[in-house]
């Protein structure tokens, strides 16, 4: 049995970390959007519990160009730098811009910063001592000085490279994207990019597949299904992700786009995407 603090405790707890910000009661707000699949379920091209399992498979293929290659890349970018060096900085940046660009349907932008700004907040309270620390009592922050006396010498910070992002966010040079913070986050936290980008994108089609079980709808136990089978996929879009630079972003998926900017204009919605 491996002892305390020893390298495969470190690894596990490093698992459960990104375990945790991809995990569904995660309250980023990522399960309210439907990225433009409740179009297609309003225009009778979803109907069935095959028709789901093809759509996930179609989504995931995309998401290389898209979320999981935003965040790989990301990710590969923080990966041993030191997140004050200029290069990085300015590279960080520029991946926002584009990332942003390539988000061509309004509801998919916003709903991407909201969990972002929603996640950035999330990972400084569960640091030692948090930059904005809450009290649960009154509703709102304590100053950083009333939380030094109150949790003695400063501990370091376990999420650099999220720190500095949440920086150029606040100070207006980013807008703030939820895949560059997952990226961001796993450089940080996860021993492996490879195993955290296969995480985020299962976490990614598990949203998807709630949004299945009530808007088409199909049973959970077809839900499941659909997701298990669409496994060789997520680690395949994964392993292409890995390959991709910024320029190959947004190559494909313009169907998505599509239908998520269809979907700000549906009669009814069950989604805010």
């Amino acid at each position: 049995m491996p002892h305390a603090g020893s390298p495969a405790d470190e690894c596990a707890l490093r698992h459960l970390a990104m375990l945790q910000v991809c995990d569904s009661v995660f309250p980023v707000g990522a399960f309210a959007l439907s990225n433009g699949m409740e179009t297609f379920v309003q225009r009778d091209l979803l109907r069935s519990s095959a028709d789901f399992e093809q759509y996930l498979k179609d989504y995931v293929e995309v998401a290389a160009y898209r979320e999981i290659g935003q965040m790989v890349i990301a990710g590969k970018m923080a990966a041993g730098r030191d997140p004050d060096d200029a290069g990085f900085v300015n590279g960080l940046a520029e991946l926002d811009a584009l990332c942003v660009a390539l988000q061509s349907a309004r509801e998919i932008r916003e709903g991407q910063n909201r969990m972002c700004m929603r996640m950035i907040k999330l990972v400084d309270q569960m640091e030692a001592q948090p930059l904005q620390p809450v009290d649960s009592r009154r509703g709102h922050g304590v100053d950083r000085g009333e939380a030094s006396k109150r949790g003695g010498a400063a501990r370091p910070r376990t999420i650099p490279h999220v720190d500095r992002y949440k920086r150029l966010v606040d100070s207006g040079t980013c807008f703030g994207m939820h895949s560059i913070v997952m990226g961001l986050y796993a450089a940080d936290k996860a021993t492996s990019l490879r195993d955290a980008a296969v995480t985020y994108c299962y976490s990614l089609l598990s949203a998807l597949t709630v949004c299945a079980v009530k808007a088409v709808p199909i049973s959970q136990y077809a839900g499941q299904v659909a997701l298990s089978r669409a496994f060789p996929e997520i680690v395949a879009a994964v392993d292409l992700a890995l390959t991709l630079t910024p320029d190959d972003l947004g190559v494909s998926g313009a169907y998505i786009d599509i239908a998520a900017m269809q979907h700000e204009t549906l009669y009814s919605r069950l989604y805010m995407s």
